[in-house]
């Protein structure tokens, strides 16, 4: 990230030195001419930084109830588990569902069904009904 100073010095650069061009003030200033382009267009947005705000852990890590790993709580890796298995359920009683319009299932780029398996009951060798080589 380019620090406001280097910003700030470009822009005064272009302002009290319109004879250099922004190939030069780049030069000069250590950014690219790309950066000093936005700039002079008014397109290059000045914001500090933001501290990131994360959430610090309170306490000494401990065993999850869940799993048994040592973390700080709430355990990510049990919460990731259960909306996994809460997809999984779901997509499972979507499949057995008979009210579910079939047509609607869910499916690959090539548009066939992903809830079905495409190997089962399909000789899809090149020479169908060919008996296969042993050595």
């Amino acid at each position: 990230m380019i620090s406001a100073e280097r910003i700030a010095h470009v822009r005064r650069l272009l302002e009290t030195e319109p004879e250099l061009s922004q190939r030069d003030i780049a030069l000069r200033t250590g950014v690219s001419r790309a950066t000093v382009g936005l700039v002079a267009s008014g397109r290059r947005r000045d914001h500090v930084p933001r501290p990131i705000e994360e959430e610090r852990p309170k306490g000494p890590p401990a065993r999850c109830p869940g799993c048994g790993g040592m973390v700080y709580h709430p355990c990510r890796l049990c919460r990731v588990r259960s909306l996994q298995t809460g997809q999984r359920e779901q997509n499972e009683r979507r499949r057995n569902n008979p009210f579910v319009d079939a047509s609607a299932a869910p499916r690959d780029r090539a548009g066939e069904r992903m809830d079905q398996d495409p190997r089962a009951g399909v000789d899809r060798s090149p020479w169908p009904g060919a008996v296969p080589f042993s050595a």
